[in-house]
């Protein structure tokens, strides 16, 4: 991975462990699931940064499981958040998608981290 390419993709993934922070702060981490995204997309960041400067087999295995992680700790954030939107007065209807939990956020992630680990299967990073 070239290194200017490498660090944006760094930011993008710090950026959103950021915004999914702030989304779950504001919610007071009432659950202790609230910290799972958080801590494995700020995890996956700094394993990413790892693996543009450092390349050793270890980092990369690190980050294939950190990428499995995240993929499936976003699926299951979506599906929880999908209840979320269910619970709500109304059921699930476009309103509560509007003002509930964003479902589409945890699914942008797993998909971002699927593509991710698919090319570092392939030899795409590093």
């Amino acid at each position: 991975m070239e290194t200017l390419e490498g660090l944006l993709h760094v930011l993008k993934f710090l950026f959103w462990a950021l915004a999914a922070h702030l989304f779950h702060y504001r919610q007071n981490f009432y659950h202790w699931s609230l910290w799972v995204p958080v801590i494995s997309i700020y995890f996956l960041a700094a394993n990413l940064f790892l693996a543009e400067f450092y390349g050793a087999n270890w980092v990369l295995t690190l980050l294939a499981i950190t990428l499995v992680s995240v993929i499936v700790t976003n699926l299951w954030g979506a599906y929880l958040h999908w209840d979320g939107v269910k619970s709500r007065v109304g059921g699930d209807n476009v309103h509560n998608h509007m003002v509930g939990p964003p479902v589409i956020l945890p699914l942008i992630v797993a998909t971002v981290a699927t593509i991710d680990l698919l090319r570092l299967l392939q030899g795409g990073i590093n």
